[in-house]
């Protein structure tokens, strides 16, 4: 079978000849119909987080076609479509096949397209973000960082009843993306100061105390950390701060804690203990008709393309690129 595989130097990859995977023990063997590329595989082939691994297959955001049943496994039969659920690692769907767990997929409807369930493993983080910001219909919701994270926080925020909703960048295309999928208000944090931005943007209409002009929720989906000191100044009392991407180590003022009485959460996939659930609400979201990620999708290429995808998406030039065997 083919495969895209990292050739151990940064940003390389090649298109080329591995071996078949065998099915394991309460495991799938896959046939993968589409994947996205998300940006921890970027981080990885950056080697941010350390060397890159000559022969490794990347690849967790896909859409697959159960191909054979492993032993030990009960309801799933050969023609399943599956999507991720929650787990944590790397399935290595840049790939023609490839093997999971079956705690690690779940079956997608029918009524739900390729094109649409390809963002059911990013959409756990965009949606699980909203869920654990807490936000209520009719509250205001900044997002920082207007990529594929960003823009389905923005979608799950609107599904949510938040309003108005901010979405930040540096990028005019990504921003002009943001109003596409359901943003009140946008801006460029290169022409503008945000913090006082937001402020003018989101009025107390209960009072003009400084100390109650801000955010009900910012959600964080950039990596720069000097993002973090703007999300702490931007927000009001009480402001629920939800960190939805890795992010460097930055330094802040604690005490703006203690005074503003923030309250701040990582999640992975959604907060801890949300994390499935979120999986199957994703699902849910795409099968209702509550959202259509797709106008994410700026381009579709073949996987023997990989190298063009990952220099054009480390480029900025693609959002979101529908990779295909």
């Amino acid at each position: 079978m083919k495969a895209c595989v990292a050739t151990g130097e940064r940003r390389k990859m090649e298109y080329r000849d591995v071996p078949m995977p065998t099915v394991e023990l309460d495991s799938l063997l896959l046939k993968t119909r589409c994947s996205l590329i998300c940006g921890s595989d970027l981080e990885y082939l950056d080697s941010i987080h350390g060397d890159i691994e000559p022969g490794l297959i990347r690849g967790h955001e896909f859409v697959a076609e159960v191909e054979e049943v492993g032993p030990g496994v009960s309801g799933w039969e050969v023609g399943d479509r599956a999507v991720p659920i929650s787990f944590t690692g790397n399935y290595g769907c840049w790939a023609d096949y490839f093997v999971s767990p079956t705690r690690g997929v779940q079956k997608l409807p029918e009524q739900v397209p390729d094109e649409q369930a390809v963002f059911v493993e990013p959409l756990h983080t965009g949606f699980g973000a909203v869920e654990a910001s807490g936000v209520k219909p009719g509250q205001s919701a900044v997002i920082i960082g207007a990529g594929k994270i960003g823009l389905l926080a923005i979608m799950s925020a609107k599904v949510a009843g938040a309003a108005p909703i901010v979405a930040i960048d540096v990028h005019e295309g990504h921003l002009e993306k943001a109003l596409e999928v359901g943003a009140n208000h946008t801006l460029n944090a290169r022409d503008v100061d945000v913090v006082a931005a937001v402020k003018e943007l989101i009025p107390n209409p209960l009072s003009d105390h400084p100390a109650v002009q801000g955010p009900d929720v910012v959600i964080l989906a950039a990596r720069q950390g000097e993002v973090l000191d703007q999300a702490i100044q931007m927000s009001k009392l009480g402001t629920h701060i939800v960190l939805a991407g890795f992010m460097p180590r930055t330094e802040i003022d604690p005490g703006i804690f203690l005074h503003k009485q923030l309250v701040m959460s990582g999640i992975m996939a959604g907060r801890y203990g949300q994390n499935r659930i979120n999986g199957k609400l994703s699902v849910h979201l795409l099968a209702n008709e509550q959202m259509d990620p797709t106008p994410l999708l700026s381009d579709s290429m073949h996987f023997s393309d990989i190298q063009k995808a990952v220099d054009s998406t480390f480029a900025g030039e693609n959002l979101a690129i529908l990779l295909t065997p």
